[in-house]
């Protein structure tokens, strides 16, 4: 065959096999997903509201924004969707030729049997080349490389996604647990005064003989009671400040306060939508499915090695052992090099490491539908726990008031003689027990919420 039937022969190839692409495409994997969630038949499909119109308090909308501008995790994600995004265009490049250049000069001295053996340059060599290497993707090599690159860089950007919905939940529950501790220490100091003044009371009466001993130190413990709980609080109190703080990237210190936690009202509906929407709204969800593709088309790539590879070079410039005639029509250069490089017995290698591949993409499979499992048993939790919060939430605000009845009648009874002072300090107890328990629900029912927001995939925009 003639030297001219070569490189139209090699261009026929490059176009029949360009198109090529082995290996199967990327589909969704099919989930069972019920209709509705146990708890709700809500269908709504509409868009949740963003974070900010969620939260009315201003603090917290300015808390949630220095975190979501200053937060390390936050900045150390973005940079990795940066990495990624440049990692896509890098690889993108593999498909088209490269072209470089290549200049060599030099000489020596060299005699006939070291000429011979190759051993050095007699005279004076100048060369320079202008290169050209280019890999055809015939069986859509480099195409799935590609795709790999893409998907990784989606999967960045979900999961920097999902850090931000994190954080967003974060940054409010703490900051409402923030106002259930200032609300916790107000009510233990209160509780103090109130128990100083039964201490004061109660020694008194004992020093001038109207009551046992007994009621004095009774009274005494109560007192003590309420102002070990102070520190308890106020030891919190720091700790959640610099738990946000931390969040916002900022060092210890302290954190204002907006509306007090009483104050802090959350809409009781937000739409829950069916739970098929979870695929499309949760950023983690998401990022579980684009570490699925990445990983799939990994297949693909190994199934490549089973087929030759096709490289092209081309080079084109001048040589000469002297500079006055490197430009000469003597020294010119013009070569064209294809070379065919293809498997032919290893052992079963490459098929092994396509199934290799077929069995990550079977585990990441897995850990892809585990996410989603988890998912609909978070939305579910969290509608279950939205509901069970305000309901509880009555009758703890049902036993303060209560407490605050049974208590005045009790040292009513007490005053007059009608009872002994162990029926004041039941009591007293309950009514501080209850005060604190219908704060820590009411806290609980507002974090309730914030997480259905979460687990719905809303919040989490800027």
């Amino acid at each position: 065959m003639k030297n001219k039937y070569i490189i139209p022969l090699l261009f026929l190839l490059i176009i029949t096999t360009e198109g090529c692409m082995v290996g199967k495409q990327y589909s969704r994997p099919q989930l069972q997903l019920p209709d509705v969630y146990s708890d709700s038949a809500a269908t709504d499909t509409l868009p949740l509201v963003k974070w900010f119109n969620l939260f009315n308090d201003t603090v917290l909308q300015r808390l949630i924004t220095t975190t979501l501008q200053s937060n390390k995790d936050l900045l150390t994600a973005t940079a990795r969707i940066d990495e990624a995004r440049y990692e896509v265009s890098s690889i993108r490049t593999n498909q088209y030729p490269s072209i470089g250049y290549n200049l060599l000069g030099g000489g020596g001295q060299a005699g006939r049997d070291a000429q011979k053996v190759a051993g050095g340059i007699d005279g004076g060599i100048i060369k320079t080349f202008g290169v050209v290497n280019w890999e055809p993707d015939l069986w859509g090599r480099l195409r799935r490389l590609n795709k790999t690159a893409q998907a990784s860089f989606l999967a960045e950007t979900e999961n920097r996604n999902a850090i931000q919905a994190s954080l967003v939940a974060q940054v409010a529950s703490l900051y409402f647990l923030l106002g259930d501790l200032d609300n916790r220490l107000t009510i233990a100091q209160r509780t103090l005064i109130s128990r100083k003044e039964s201490t004061r009371i109660n020694s008194e009466k004992f020093n001038k003989g109207y009551t046992a001993e007994l009621d004095k130190l009774q009274a005494m413990q109560q007192e003590a009671t309420a102002a070990a709980a102070i520190p308890n609080f106020q030891r919190q109190i720091v700790q959640t400040e610099n738990a946000i703080r931390v969040l916002m990237g900022m060092a210890p210190g302290h954190i204002g306060r907006g509306a007090l936690l009483y104050d802090q009202h959350l809409p009781i509906e937000i739409p829950a939508g069916l739970p098929s929407q979870l695929l499309e709204r949760r950023p983690d969800i998401r990022f579980a499915e684009q570490k699925l593709q990445a990983q799939f088309e990994q297949i693909g790539i190994a199934q490549t090695n089973l087929y030759p590879r096709l490289t092209l070079t081309g080079i084109l410039g001048f040589a000469s052992p002297q500079l006055s005639s490197l430009l000469s029509s003597g020294g010119f250069v013009a070569n064209g090099l294809g070379e065919l490089l293809g498997p032919i017995f290893q052992f079963r290698r490459n098929k092994l490491k396509v199934e290799i591949e077929k069995k990550r993409t079977e585990e990441i499979g897995y850990q892809y539908e585990q996410s989603v499992l988890q998912a609909m048993a978070e939305v579910d939790n969290a509608l279950v726990a939205c509901r069970t919060y305000n309901e509880e939430y009555v009758i703890r605000r049902n036993q303060v008031e209560a407490s605050v009845k049974a208590l005045m009648l009790t040292k009513a009874r007490y005053d007059y003689g009608y009872t002994s002072y162990l029926e004041v300090l039941i009591q007293e107890n309950s009514l501080f027990d209850a005060e604190l328990q219908a704060s820590f629900t009411y806290q609980q029912k507002l974090n309730a919420l914030i997480t259905l927001y979460k687990a719905l995939g809303g919040g989490w925009e800027l």
